[in-house]
């Protein structure tokens, strides 16, 4: 067995003098991913779970390396990617979809930068597979020719007429090959390892030291005990290495309850708030969606440095305004992601410029203004609110701008 990183200097060198527009650096292992197979191209590799950290064959791996370096590669070689005119959808999907998000984006970031040719600030002309408005094929080169997908880099290879990108055969033979066994292995389910239900969905595979399990939630908890706050401010560092496990827990905030996978700790102070999942966890970390699970802000405030202050740690003062803003401004009912419905830019005069587009808001978007102390005031309201379990209060009406 051999480390990603082993992993990644074989296929380097299997791959030396072959044309193809690869980047075996990418060979890594995703987390939450439907299945325990890793794609160099088109080729599957297994990965192995062994004392919590995933390995692979050699063989496996030189093998995927070989099997890709015998393609043949003529770069002007090059196909339409759109779908025919009987397909049963005429938009990107998979691969394709990839690429043209990522075409989007350089596009948006490049208008921003240097303005429209238009004439408007963000431009919404349609301009289906071929180069936004604003970009130059250059441009997208310079900025995202390193976007790799199953360990290819596309956009270097792509060519750009007035109504779509091109690329060559091999390429698209690849990704499509890539998109196709990444969909049979997702969709393949397991039946649970403990009681032999058969699964419905991917949901019931849980992380485990050795590797992925298909369990159901019974089986899932069974040997799992509910977190009783045991360690009620006790310093992370002081039980990392030493325990006791998380994975002996079930989640704080899951319902129903699933096995807890990690240690969640405040930061700023050290100390252990409670087990969560990896999916619990995940959002912890990045702050956007958080505050929406039920239960969140009081677990945040299990540290003993937070609760006293009656506040959250820094990542999660802009998503406080934000799940403000979504309820008290956004549409009725709006279960779009807050991140995606409501902007925050903070200003260097002070206080935060906020957009609300819900996409089913009337009247379209609304711009606000919130000052530094309407702010603190919102933030304050906000965690007693979703501490009571309540919807969050009237705060002080935002100024329009």
């Amino acid at each position: 067995m051999i480390t990603q990183k082993l992993a990644v200097q074989y296929l380097i060198d299997e791959m030396r003098g072959c044309p193809l527009p690869v980047a075996p650096e990418q060979f890594k292992r995703k987390r939450f991913t439907g299945h325990d197979a890793v794609f160099f191209g088109h080729q599957p590799v297994r990965a192995y779970k062994h004392a919590n950290r995933w390995q692979f064959h050699e063989p496996d791996v030189r093998e995927a390396a070989r099997r890709l370096a015998a393609l043949e590669w003529d770069p002007a070689d090059i196909v339409d990617p759109r779908p025919s005119a009987d397909s049963h959808t005429l938009a990107p999907t998979g691969w394709r979809a990839q690429i043209q998000n990522v075409t989007g984006s350089a596009a948006a970031a490049a208008r921003h930068r240097n303005g429209c040719p238009c004439g408007t600030t963000w431009c919404r002309q349609e301009t289906g597979w071929a180069l936004p408005c604003g970009l130059t094929a250059h441009d997208l080169l310079q900025h995202y020719g390193s976007y790799s997908i199953a360990c290819m880099l596309p956009i270097p290879t792509l060519v750009w007429t007035d109504a779509t990108w091109l690329i060559p055969r091999t390429l698209a033979f690849i990704l499509d090959r890539w998109q196709e066994t990444e969909h049979d292995l997702s969709t393949v389910l397991s039946p649970c390892s403990g009681c032999g239900t058969p699964s419905q969905d991917s949901s019931w595979r849980v992380p485990t030291t050795s590797g992925w399990k298909t369990l159901c939630p019974a089986c899932a908890t069974a040997t799992l005990r509910p977190y009783r706050q045991e360690l009620k401010g006790t310093s992370y560092a002081r039980i990392r290495d030493r325990g006791p496990k998380a994975s002996d827990y079930l989640c704080v905030l899951c319902d129903p309850p699933r096995p807890a996978a990690v240690w969640d700790h405040c930061h700023e102070h050290g100390l252990v708030r409670g087990p969560l999942c990896g999916r619990c966890n995940t959002a912890e970390g990045q702050g956007k969606e958080f505050l929406n699970l039920k239960g969140s802000v009081a677990h945040l405030l299990r540290c003993d440095g937070c609760r006293p202050r009656r506040t959250v740690p820094p990542h999660h003062r802009l998503a406080a305004l934000r799940r403000h803003l979504h309820l008290e401004r956004g549409a009725d009912g709006c279960n779009w992601p807050m991140h995606m419905c409501v902007s925050i830019t903070e200003t260097a005069e002070g206080g935060y410029n906020c957009q609300i587009r819900c996409p089913e808001r009337r009247g379209g978007p609304v711009s606000l203004h919130v000052t530094d102390e309407e702010f603190e005031h919102i933030l304050s309201q906000a965690v007693e609110g979703l501490l009571s379990g309540m919807l969050l209060p009237e705060g002080p009406t935002p100024s329009r701008d």
